[in-house]
């Protein structure tokens, strides 16, 4: 099968989504003096590197890194050590990973139109945006998994050229030296070429041998440095699948996932006949997901799990998951449905066919195959599964979103497109406020450290006391294991609050300062960060 010849329009095409970027760019606020989520423990590798003292791994991420803060530092060594062009580093990930979907799309066999529309589901959705403006590991592994699987995909398209191959394996070597989860891409093309009876050991070679040598050397050389704090977290929650309870307990969360997941297989399926049950079940389902999280909602209000899991409302949450969905005839909720419908009617044959070797598999299957696996790897190893984890999820439920919808024309998706434009006004209002919050706030703890307050006395919120003492703050813990010092947040332990800078008044203490921003979401109105000092 020859490899897809770029047209005039696929050029313009690509060159819109360029163009689109540097409005965004130039648009949104982009330049930063704040850390915002966990990027202050890569920012804090990155000022490593750039100090001369090189990379070692994090106290707080679980992630190899290696490829992500190499990326960053680049960025820093020419434009200086700073938020703004670690974030510049991210936006530059983002374009390639937008440009690399739109690839892949044309590959599997979809006009420029619907490659486009791809790439703006993607690209718009909140979770997406946010990040692309962070220095967070999931845009860079999102656009080295793309990539990688835009080479595999040629590989497998020309007959197993080898070049192809080795540039994918290359991509995914690069992956995993950012996210461990990179190991799902050479995985996904060994089986591809098991199934289609195409393999040979130099295909395999050429498939999985750099990414295996990455992984390797990776854990020899990481194993020099003793145990972590992140490390340790990530082996409790390993453990913590022995034990019926933690299975029951991500079971439930796997709820929150229902009404995207099924996209992974829609390629496998064919239209459902019997609305009627897909509905009733997608009702039962919607429910069930909004009371779940309601609950984890309360929770979070009483306390009893981790506020910064509240960096996105449930609404940014419904809203995400609708604008990958909303592709699927504007009801979202029915796929989940879908699923548990197709799977026993229709997929399971085809399923059957492809292991018993019947059925020859196609590129896409290579592509779902690399999705699936990557979420499985992350929804099982990851006790916490964050939403954020899902993003790199996405490219391969939108591809299975537009199989949906291939052929159809453009005035029956209208309403998929409004939806469209108002989840990534959304988004676009969930930045700018973030931004404008996170701003003050650093404003104002940079005043108290001016006037002589010191770090230590002063309680900024999670992405501040990590920046400033996450790494000095596990000085004080010889054994780093979670066992032994408890799942905490080390900074916590060490910071006496005299002063807390926070949006909220806080009992036991009083008012010094003010500084106001104006807030899109909350009212479209003025809104203030308060200085706050205990009282005696």
């Amino acid at each position: 099968m020859p490899m897809i010849r770029l047209t005039r329009t696929d050029w313009l095409a690509m060159g819109v989504i360029v163009l689109a970027y540097v409005v965004a760019i130039l648009l949104m606020p982009s330049a930063r003096d704040f850390a915002l989520l966990d990027d202050w423990t890569y920012a804090n590798s990155v000022q490593h590197i750039v100090a001369g003292q090189g990379f070692a791994p994090s106290q707080y991420a679980q992630a190899t890194l290696i490829s992500h803060v190499y990326w960053g530092a680049a960025f820093a060594w020419a434009l200086g050590m700073n938020f703004t062009a670690l974030t510049l580093a991210s936006m530059i990930m983002s374009i390639t990973s937008a440009l690399a979907f739109y690839l892949i799309l044309r590959v599997l066999g979809f006009t420029p139109a619907f490659s486009g529309l791809g790439v703006a589901v993607l690209v718009l959705n909140p979770f997406y945006l946010y990040l692309s403006y962070t220095y967070m590991t999931e845009i860079t592994f999102t656009a080295l998994t793309l990539v990688a699987c835009l080479c595999y995909l040629l590989g497998i398209r020309r007959q197993g050229s080898l070049v192809w191959l080795l540039l994918g394996s290359l991509f995914a070597a690069l992956a995993f030296l950012t996210r461990q989860f990179g190991l799902a891409i050479p995985v996904a093309a060994l089986l591809w070429f098991i199934l289609a009876r195409k393999l040979s050991v130099t295909r395999a070679l050429a498939v999985v041998g750099l990414p295996i040598l990455s992984a390797m050397g990776y854990y020899v050389w990481s194993a020099g440095f003793g145990p972590t704090f992140s490390g340790s977290v990530g082996r409790q929650e390993l453990l913590g699948l022995l034990h019926p309870a933690e299975w029951a307990q991500r079971a439930s969360r796997f709820l929150y996932f229902a009404l995207f997941l099924p996209g992974l297989m829609v390629p496998l399926w064919s239209r459902p006949k019997r609305w009627r049950i897909a509905l009733g079940l997608s009702l039962v389902t919607a429910v069930v997901v909004y009371a779940l999280w309601q609950v984890k909602l309360g929770l979070v209000s009483q306390g009893q799990s981790d506020l910064n899991e509240l960096s996105y409302t449930w609404l940014s949450y419904v809203f995400s998951n609708t604008t990958v969905l909303t592709l699927l005839y504007c009801l979202g909720a029915a796929l989940a449905a879908w699923l548990f419908y197709s799977i026993f009617e229709r997929a399971w044959p085809t399923v059957q066919g492809l292991l018993r070797r019947k059925i020859e598999p196609a590129p896409a299957h290579f592509f779902f195959l690399v999705g699936t696996i990557l979420f499985l790897g992350t929804y099982l190893v990851s006790g916490g599964f964050l939403d954020r984890y899902w993003v790199p999820v996405l490219p391969f439920v939108i591809t299975g979103a537009l199989y949906t919808v291939k052929g159809r024309s453009w005035r029956s998706l209208v309403p998929s497109l409004l939806v469209l434009v108002i989840v990534a006004s959304y988004g676009a209002l969930v930045h700018v406020d973030d931004y404008a919050s996170m701003s003050v706030r650093w404003t104002a703890g940079r005043e108290l450290l001016a006037s002589g307050v010191g770090i230590g006395k002063i309680e900024n919120g999670y992405a501040w006391d990590g920046f400033f003492l996450g790494e000095s703050s596990m000085a004080r813990y010889p054994n780093p294991d979670m066992a032994v010092i408890g799942r905490i947040f080390p900074p916590y332990e060490v910071i006496d609050p005299q002063y807390v800078i926070d949006s909220q008044q806080r009992a036991g203490y009083r008012v010094v300062k003010q500084y106001p921003y104006f807030s899109m979401l909350r009212g479209m109105k003025e809104r203030e960060m308060l200085v706050l000092k205990r009282q005696p």
